[in-house]
């Protein structure tokens, strides 16, 4: 975010000198006059509130992005443990058994070897006798708890960011609205 600033001469005159007063006008890149081409020159009140919307704004993306990564940890699980109950009620072709996975079918051998990267996943068949590909599924299953569990502490804490900054632009407009209110009270 680039950040100008201009000076601009106000309509008041000092008291003392006559001269006409300057005032501080600043511009941002990307706030623009509704005609889209000129760059709108903001009060330092709305120089911050640009600031923190743009910074809301980010938090929200990642915000989206966490969820996002959050549901998909949460999808594999879900098919971990399905795959995992198959195998423990009785035998399972791995190269056959299929599931769905971000809406493209894999074999449970392709699901588990290629995409959760687990080991010891036999191509043939499995039962509950299968105990190396039953541990590696649940190590596998343990370190995306591990995972969700990071990320749900890292999703509050950008929520709470999120929140702070929503909390400074309100406290902004009832400083500027305060500020209103004063100078027509002093009028």
């Amino acid at each position: 975010m680039s950040i100008g600033v201009d000076q601009i001469y106000l309509s008041m005159q000092d008291p003392e000198s006559g001269e006409y007063m300057l005032a501080n006008v600043y511009t941002v890149d990307g706030v623009m006059e509704p005609d889209g081409i000129t760059p709108k020159r903001l009060s330092i009140g709305q120089l911050v509130m640009a600031v923190c919307l743009q910074r809301a704004a980010a938090l929200e993306q990642s915000i989206v992005s966490k969820m996002a990564e959050m549901e998909n940890v949460s999808t594999q699980l879900e098919l971990m443990t399905e795959i995992e109950n198959a195998i423990l009620e009785g035998e399972v072709n791995m190269s056959t058994r299929k599931v769905n996975y971000n809406g493209t079918p894999y074999t449970y051998y392709d699901f588990l070897s290629v995409v959760m990267e687990v080991e010891n996943v036999p191509a043939g068949k499995a039962n509950a006798e299968s105990s190396e590909l039953l541990s590696s599924i649940e190590s596998k299953m343990d370190e995306k708890n591990s995972f969700s569990q990071q990320a749900m502490i890292e999703l509050q804490s950008l929520t709470n960011k999120r929140d702070q900054s929503y909390d400074m632009i309100s406290n902004i407009l009832k400083s500027l609205n305060t500020v209103l209110v004063g100078n027509a009270n002093n009028l």
